[in-house]
């Protein structure tokens, strides 16, 4: 297994392991000020609390969280359509302007570089084992997305120097590893796996020739068997951490694995997702939650993610609620190599193609690593057929961002009530 970490490092000991009464106290004064912050400088939200008849200077702390509606994607994506370019949920102050604009796949812009650092990700790096003076290979996309530069930021709070290779190049990635002593890795799971193949192909010794420590994994899920291989490779420690750009870190584990942390400055709510109220420690749930960005706030965000609260006490001192592993999603979508796949998603790319009568979207799992494979039937037989293939293989890259495989198959394979996105991994 990994090395174990010699002592439990925190962000910021006091708080982390503080009293949970006076964290609760200290999260409803953060949640008023964002909901009257909200309601004063953003549209979106302005109108959302009028519509729900919901006046914020009546509120009182998270006690009323269940009364305030949750934010869906949906919502997010359909205000930014009709207000573009952030949705009215911004909050509008003439002497503040965004350093960054964001573009998340499908076209989800976000405002970047108005609040000072992320601290929920600098938590997270700090549970996970990393420290001041680390040299840290950080693997995920710093192009168009916004995640690339959080990690960035937070690896920064707590006096780390960040490599900032993002994915890909796997060859210079490793002599990089070995020429620079580097001691952390941050990126997905699949691909900490692929480099420590390719290294073992190449006749390196993972534990000799690499200086590797510690890990922080995001974006996928991580199983059993790949966490333990990693570790038992490489000789370093692997942890786990979730989250959302738009929310920040939600959960992360420390040495002990847990279950998932919650950061300090988060409010996260496990919800009936038909009600949207509250559901006990111990039953599952839809994970919504709400950060205190000062320039985008998401205010009780729904994940689509399924978890549920922890009940145990963690041994490394941490007082804050627990989320247990992410158990599945509550609708048609999936995260397919860090990015979420939707069926509206879906829809636009094959949209452009009259061709195509019937599609469906197969993610498997192969040494690891997502597969993602558009089937299609076409209306009719053609001579185009491989070319229609490789067109829609050319926009899947474009507008999802991510590969994906086509394979058009005979009409009639497809069952006529089937799941637009089936996701047929298995988890150990």
């Amino acid at each position: 297994m990994g090395k174990r970490p010699r002592e439990e490092r925190f962000w910021d000991r006091v708080r982390e392991t503080g009293d949970r009464e006076n964290r609760s106290a200290t999260l409803s004064e953060q949640l008023l000020r964002i909901l009257r912050t909200a309601s004063q400088y953003s549209p979106a939200y302005r109108e959302i609390f009028s519509s729900a008849g919901i006046d914020p200077d009546h509120l009182h702390g998270l006690e009323d969280l269940e009364k305030l509606p949750i934010l869906h994607m949906a919502d997010l994506v359909s205000r930014q359509k009709t207000a573009p370019p952030f949705g009215g949920f911004e909050i509008r102050e003439e002497s503040r302007k965004p350093r960054r604009i964001y573009i998340n796949p499908g076209f989800i812009v976000q405002p970047g570089e108005l609040d000072v650092g992320d601290r929920s990700w600098a938590e997270a790096l700090a549970g996970a084992g990393f420290k001041a003076g680390d040299c840290i290979l950080n693997t995920f996309n710093y192009h168009l997305w916004p995640f690339g530069f959080i990690i960035d930021e937070a690896a920064k709070m707590i006096g780390a120097t960040i490599i900032p290779t993002g994915p890909g190049n796997t060859l210079m990635q490793i002599r990089i590893l070995q020429s620079l002593r580097v001691n952390g890795y941050i990126g997905t799971p699949s691909f900490l796996m692929t480099l420590t193949q390719r290294a073992e192909a190449m006749g390196l010794d993972l534990k000799k020739d690499f200086a590797l420590e510690t890990a922080l994994v995001a974006a996928e899920m991580l199983p059993h068997s790949l966490r333990d291989s990693i570790e038992t490779k490489t000789g370093m420690s692997v942890r786990q951490a979730y989250g959302t750009v738009f929310i920040g870190c939600i959960g992360y584990e420390c040495q002990y694995k847990t279950g998932l942390h919650v950061p300090d400055n988060v409010i996260v709510e496990v919800v009936d997702p038909e009600t949207g109220k509250h559901a006990p420690p111990g039953m599952t749930g839809e994970i919504v939650a709400t950060n205190f960005s000062a320039s985008y706030p998401m205010i009780r965000m729904a994940t689509g993610d399924l978890s549920m609260l922890g009940q145990q006490v963690c041994p490394c001192g941490r007082t804050g609620p627990m989320l247990t592993k992410i158990v599945g999603r509550i609708e048609q979508a999936a995260k397919v190599r860090g990015t979420f796949i939707h069926p509206w998603q879906a829809d636009e790319v094959i949209s452009h193609y009259p061709e195509v009568y019937k599609y469906q979207v197969v993610i498997t799992r192969e040494n690891h690593v997502d597969v993602m494979t558009f089937v299609v039937e076409l209306k009719e037989e053609t001579a185009r057929a491989e070319m229609i293939r490789a067109r829609i293989e050319r926009d899947i890259k474009e507008h999802l961002t991510i590969k994906g495989l086509v394979r058009v198959v005979p009409k009639g394979t497809i069952p006529d009530q089937h799941k637009k996105i089936d996701d047929r991994r298995s988890w150990d």
